[in-house]
């Protein structure tokens, strides 16, 4: 059995009530009186420098501010990641034009040449090439604020790129990617027709702001048709609405997407210039220009792609053909004549403005070459539009109630015969 241990047998280092400590200072209030004296300075310092500790900023004030904006196109990309790559996708296709001054507008403002006006598109394309990587990649990328510390300025400036697209543009749209099984059903309500082939991509696009001076007062029953684009072009009219066309030609849109791939065929061959033939030189000359290889010519494979473009790791590995189902203008919907046939329809518009983009159809070049071979395509399917419920339930009880009116009839003869 354990005795109890007397108090003096224990030492002073053990025994806590027996350590002398020094009693602190007596701290005044700020309103009293007192002598300052050197050990009330130190104990009122320490105390200050405790009190801040305990108190931690909020985390905007010590976050990295890369690190913050890489933190918000990590949620856009986590989102939607097939739409946000195809999004950078189209926005590369546009820088990566021969005709950027027609197909990369907007401008992004930090690679503007003058305020305005101009766009410095080899700084862009280099810096695209050289600091994209995949959007897997961005998404298992470290998040550590020794990272940001590290980024050269091409870094930084392809970082505030990616969010100037995916996170503070407010004229793009937004871009979700739908299942393929849904568009039997959408072409149906939308009263187009069904591609021959599916498509490898199917995308909602919808604005922050629906803007009514742009489109208008949303009709009754709106119509829409297909839009083919050249991939290129897709950038500019997602974000502004407009189009590069001739003045006084209208603008065709059509009901089957494969007359609508044919036409997108037909946009894309003016945009090649023809080449200039080369001047007359003489025949010495022209035989020592052919001995020496000119480092201008490249593999068979490279003649194909004469413009490639400057961000090649997307999940869309092939060339890309684009049809925009549109909304078409109220006032166009009152002169078109919705016949009980309504097929192989083609729509004229003279401003694309007016135009509402609303789903996305992406089709690689092999597919869109086999589609455009199927022409005409599939026919309008009309939905049967059958009576509603409350047209059913109403049917169904004035059929009951005159169901118990010719019995009630019946048993008041019978009770008047007797």
């Amino acid at each position: 059995m354990d005795t109890p241990v007397p108090m003096a047998m224990v030492p002073t280092s053990l025994n806590p009530i027996l350590i002398q400590r020094s009693m602190p200072a007596s701290v005044a209030r700020p309103s009293q009186s007192r002598t300052k004296s050197p050990d009330n300075e130190a104990m009122d310092t320490v105390l200050v420098f405790k009190s801040k500790e305990k108190v931690a900023p909020p985390a905007s004030t010590w976050l990295n501010p890369l690190q913050r904006l890489m933190d918000e196109v990590r949620e856009a990309l986590r989102a939607q990641p097939h739409a946000s790559d195809i999004r950078l996708l189209i926005f590369t296709a546009a820088a990566s034009s021969q005709d950027h001054e027609r197909t990369l507008i907007p401008v992004p403002p930090q690679f503007q040449a003058k305020p305005g006006s101009g766009c410095q598109v080899d700084r862009l394309r280099h810096s695209v090439a050289d600091n994209w990587p995949s959007c897997r990649l961005m998404l298992d990328s470290p998040s550590a604020d020794e990272q940001y510390a590290d980024l050269t300025t091409d870094d930084v400036e392809a970082l505030h790129l990616l969010h100037w697209l995916l996170v503070a543009t407010p004229s793009s749209p937004t871009l979700r990617r739908m299942s393929g099984l849904h568009l039997r059903r959408l072409c149906r309500v939308l009263g187009l027709a069904r591609p021959t082939l599916e498509p490898g991509h199917l995308l909602s696009i919808s604005y922050e702001k629906d803007d009514q001076g742009r489109w208008g007062a949303p009709s009754a029953k709106p119509s829409y048709a297909f839009l083919g684009l050249p991939f290129k072009y897709l950038y500019r009219f997602l974000a502004t609405g407009s189009l590069e066309h001739p003045p006084g030609v209208p603008i065709r849109l059509y009901a089957q997407p494969e007359t609508a791939l044919v036409h997108c065929e037909e946009l894309d061959l003016p945009s090649l210039a023809p080449t200039p033939p080369p001047p007359e030189e003489e025949p010495e000359v022209q035989e020592q220009v052919e001995e020496q290889p000119s480092p201008s010519r490249s593999s068979p494979g490279e003649e194909k792609s004469e413009n490639p473009l400057c961000w090649r790791n997307s999940i869309l590995t092939s060339p890309q053909r684009a049809l925009v189902i549109c909304q078409l203008p109220p006032e166009l919907d009152e002169s078109i004549a919705h016949s009980p046939q309504k097929h192989f329809l083609e729509y004229f518009v003279q401003e694309s403005v007016g135009l509402r983009p609303c789903y996305l159809l992406l089709f690689d070049e092999s597919v869109a070459a086999k589609t455009m071979f199927a022409w005409p395509g599939r026919r309008i399917e009309v939905e049967n539009t059958g009576p509603s419920l409350a047209q059913r339930s109403r049917a169904r009880i004035l059929g009951w109630a005159r169901h118990v009116g010719d019995k009630w009839g019946a048993f008041k003869r019978a009770l008047a015969a007797l």
